[in-house]
């Protein structure tokens, strides 16, 4: 069972909101740990890490490094980059953490399982829709708030980062 790419997509839009990040970056991280799929589930005793879904592409140890590399490129390189780069990691943390609530869970070791799971929710059932009218009740209130905004969606600071590599480039 797997949660739906728009319940990842709103939980990424969410998690980068609260961290005030812009949030485009957030929805392409948090569908992209589902990029295993396409290669199909083999039998339950031959699954690994590298054969099947929620394998390597959702253990928990992929959003860490990409958020430490994401603070590292910031701090030290290009802080606005690096900010865009934080949002992607953001978004594939709240992937992993929605799955992390599926019985299925995600891996933790270096082996399919043991996995970490709440076990709260089975995907295309009730607790996947408790989920999202759960989510969308946190995003109305991001919204009434002012907390999220159109200018998250892209943010206002792009322009003036496509604006100054564009000088470069012209010399």
């Amino acid at each position: 069972f797997r949660m739906t790419a728009g319940t990842h997509i709103l939980g990424g839009i969410l998690l980068a909101a609260l961290f005030h990040l812009p949030v485009i970056p957030a929805a392409f991280g948090s569908v992209l740990p589902d990029i295993d799929l396409k290669k199909g589930l083999p039998k339950r005793q031959n699954r690994t890490l590298f054969n099947s879904h929620r394998g390597i592409t959702h253990h928990v140890a992929i959003p860490i490094t990409l958020i430490l590399l994401s603070l590292y490129f910031r701090d030290n390189y290009s802080y606005e980059l690096g900010r865009y780069l934080l949002s992607f990691s953001i978004g594939y943390v709240s992937h992993i953490l929605l799955d992390i609530l599926n019985p299925l869970g995600v891996p933790f070791t270096l082996k399919y399982y043991p996995r970490l799971s709440l076990k709260f929710v089975r995907s295309g059932k009730f607790g996947e829709i408790f989920v999202i009218l759960t989510l969308l009740t946190i995003l109305i209130y991001f919204i009434d708030s002012g907390e999220l905004s159109y200018a998250n969606f892209i943010d206002k600071d792009i322009f003036e980062i496509l604006k100054k590599l564009i000088e470069e480039v012209r010399g």
